[in-house]
């Protein structure tokens, strides 16, 4: 395997770059400046790819919450933000990445012994992004905006000028709410409510190559409800960190059986 990432253009100055294990970060560019929406898991060396679509034009990179598949290819760059209440157990997410890309390897979804950002790299000195900041990268404006639910304080990206949010893990259509620093349903459900008075009308997230639309959240709010309606969840184990399990709550209305569609609608709770 030698080709790591892939490049999809979005158009009006958006990409997605996807990694090897489906990984996936954004970039935004404006006049003067670009913003990088997560970094990817650190499979490979995310710096030409990033350098090659910013032309020349410095990069800041905004870090949607904690996890080591969203922060590792941060470690190659300098200008890195992230929420406040995000900069915690950074050094747990570096052991978690160690093991996670031994395991990919292993699945022969990651090359062996392929370049590690976390290993490679240096651990970023962040600057905090918090909820009402803004990045102005030049005709473009980008502002932060809170999201918990899969984490704690987890950030979201509006991109005004695209009526365009990058969501991170904050919905997913497999969501995940069962680590240790994630919240409850209802609080996740809360943040849904949140979502449909923000000013976008599409969303793109950490894992999926799809653009959602803002009326798919009727879907999501459906999961949660059924999660919170008493019903028996399935007994689900994380396969990356070892004795970590949660109960899965397919919802009913999901239109799909296959967890790996963008349609698909659970929530996996602890």
């Amino acid at each position: 395997m030698e080709k790591i990432f892939t490049v999809t253009d979005l158009g009006d100055g958006l990409w997605e770059i996807a990694d090897c294990v489906g990984c996936r970060c954004y970039l935004v560019r404006g006049r003067d400046r670009v913003a990088l929406v997560d970094s990817c898991v650190g499979v490979g060396d995310l710096r030409p790819v990033v350098h090659e679509l910013a032309g020349g034009l410095p990069v800041t990179v905004l870090l949607t919450h904690r996890h080591h598949d969203h922060i590792a290819g941060s470690y190659l760059f300098d200008d890195v933000r992230i929420p406040r209440e995000e900069d915690v157990n950074i050094a747990l997410g570096e052991e978690q990445n160690e093991h996670a890309v031994r395991i990919y390897a292993e699945q022969g979804r990651a090359p062996e012994g392929a370049f590690s950002a976390m290993r490679e790299g240096t651990r970023p000195s962040f600057t905090y992004f918090e909820e009402g900041d803004v990045l102005d990268l030049g005709g473009v404006t980008i502002e932060g905006v809170f999201l918990p639910g899969h984490t704690d304080h987890s950030m979201g990206y509006l991109v005004r000028e695209r009526r365009l949010l990058l969501s991170g893990d904050a919905v997913t259509p497999c969501m995940c709410l069962f680590f240790p620093e994630s919240l409850p349903i209802a609080t996740w459900r809360q943040t849904l409510e949140k979502m449909q008075g923000l000013p976008f009308d599409t969303f793109r997230i950490g894992h999926y190559s799809h653009e959602f639309h803002k009326s798919d959240l009727d879907g999501f709010l459906a999961a949660a409800d059924y999660a919170l309606s008493g019903a028996r969840g399935l007994s689900w184990m994380y396969t990356y960190i070892e004795g970590l399990k949660g109960s899965l709550y397919i919802s009913p209305d999901t239109p799909t059986d296959d967890a790996d569609s963008p349609d698909f609608r659970a929530v996996i709770g602890p």
